[in-house]
């Protein structure tokens, strides 16, 4: 799905009175929230339906772990692994974080959003491809608390 269109997608949901959204196409699937009311759902014209995503991959994983706490996206948008371009990323796998430490940013509407690390421990796996799209919901580090 073209960035243009994602967030295209995002501004017109962002000022409606809809609070759940869902597109699903050719294996793309897109699901928007907003809290604090009923959800209703409507369906989307096929003008707007978009080519499946296939530059998506999947994340780097060890054993899945189920003490392993899951940090997902909270929104839509474009996973960066480094605060800027040519510096290092914020965290690799196997390194240990603090609560609140930055583990990544992700872009949405040309809004910086920090994802930060609910607990001490150590990053276990990383499923966000710097400057590639995410998912809401994607989840992006798996953390063994410690």
């Amino acid at each position: 799905m073209e960035e243009r269109k994602i967030y295209n997608l995002i501004e017109r949901f962002e000022t409606s009175s809809l609070t759940v959204l869902e597109v699903e196409a050719d294996g793309f699937h897109l699901r928007m929230e907003k809290s604090g009311q009923p959800q209703q759902l409507q369906q989307i014209d096929k003008d707007l339906r978009v080519p499946a995503m296939q530059s998506l991959q999947p994340a780097q994983k060890e054993p899945q772990s189920s003490n392993f706490i899951e940090v997902k996206s909270p929104i839509v948008g474009i996973y960066y692994a480094a605060p800027e371009p040519g510096k290092p990323p914020f965290v690799t796998v196997g390194q240990q974080v603090k609560q609140g430490q930055v583990l990544c940013v992700v872009e949405a509407m040309k809004m910086m959003n920090e994802l930060k690390s609910p607990v001490d421990g150590i990053i276990r796996s990383a499923g966000g491809v710097n400057g590639e799209l995410v998912e809401f919901d994607q989840v992006l580090f798996e953390v063994e608390p410690c």
